[in-house]
């Protein structure tokens, strides 16, 4: 693996030599081998992230298993997990979106109430991490953690006792698109869209980002993200599991942003350049 230092964070790059297995693989994955052929190899692979991945293409297990980027079992499970673009970006990903809420946090620390709300949150790690790495008391600041599946929540609610802020969460089951009725009484000041908006359409996208909008309090800040298929790797994905991604960059994200009422305060990627990550605030 090979890394570059930018802010004091490792973040990871692809090796020359896998840039050139890049471009003579994806020819074959892409368009000259069928899919069948591709789905029966990956399906006989030792990979946990590969199983996961048929059962459940993106979902917070298979993200939990490019996160913790373990031992690999054989060299499919090397290839998905370690030098996979895709698990690299999201690593990446990762670690800058924890340092930026960290700041975001360490920018209302004086507040005496902060609330931040988590959409399609997962075990909501992220928002743990940043709590844990900034400057705020914890009786200060409390995250509501949402997601239309509970099945992470128990990780989760795992995750934050272990880091002692157990007392900081709450995960909430629903549709964020409802999100007055899921939280009744909640104004954040920081809102979490990480991991949602490249599954949904453009007017999908502003429908949710006007619902955010409405509840949170004034001059909030919303942190979310696209995608660019920088690799190569959708028809791939698309082909084999079934995990179709809507590709946005940060000038298209901005554009969704600019519609659901946000003003776009900073831009940033990774990197890999796979995930353009945006800040707005709430106008």
């Amino acid at each position: 693996m090979q890394f570059v230092e930018i802010g004091g964070i490792q973040y990871e790059v692809l090796p020359w030599k896998q840039r050139v297995v890049q471009s003579i693989v994806n020819p074959w994955r892409n368009v000259l081998l069928p899919a069948s052929f591709w789905r029966y190899v990956m399906r006989r692979s030792r990979s946990p992230l590969i199983a996961e991945s048929f059962r459940r293409p993106g979902g917070w297990q298979s993200m939990r298993i490019v996160y913790e980027n373990e031992t690999p079992k054989g060299i499919q499970d090397r290839m998905a997990v370690r030098f996979n673009p895709i698990s690299m970006a999201s690593r990446n990903r990762r670690k800058l979106v924890i340092s930026l809420l960290t700041e975001l946090i360490n920018s209302n620390v004086e507040t005496e109430r902060l609330d931040i709300v988590g959409v399609g949150a997962g075990p909501g790690l992220h928002v743990q991490e940043a709590i844990c790495k900034s400057d705020i008391r914890r009786a200060n600041v409390h995250a509501y953690l949402i997601d239309r599946d509970s099945d992470a929540f128990e990780y989760g609610r795992t995750c934050a006792a272990e880091r002692g802020i157990q007392e900081c969460v709450s995960y909430v089951q629903g549709d964020a698109r409802d999100i007055r009725r899921v939280l009744p009484d909640v104004s954040p000041q920081i809102v979490k869209l990480v991991g949602l908006l490249e599954y949904l359409t453009d007017d999908q996208a502003v429908d949710l980002l006007r619902a955010l909008h409405a509840i949170m309090a004034p001059g909030g800040q919303i942190l979310t993200h696209g995608i660019v298929d920088r690799f190569h790797s959708a028809k791939f994905l698309q082909r084999t599991f079934g995990l179709y991604h809507i590709y946005r960059t940060a000038s298209e994200v901005k554009t969704v942003l600019n519609a659901a009422g946000f003003r776009t305060d900073k831009e940033c990627e990774e990197p890999m350049k796979v995930y353009p990550i945006l800040i707005a605030t709430r106008l």
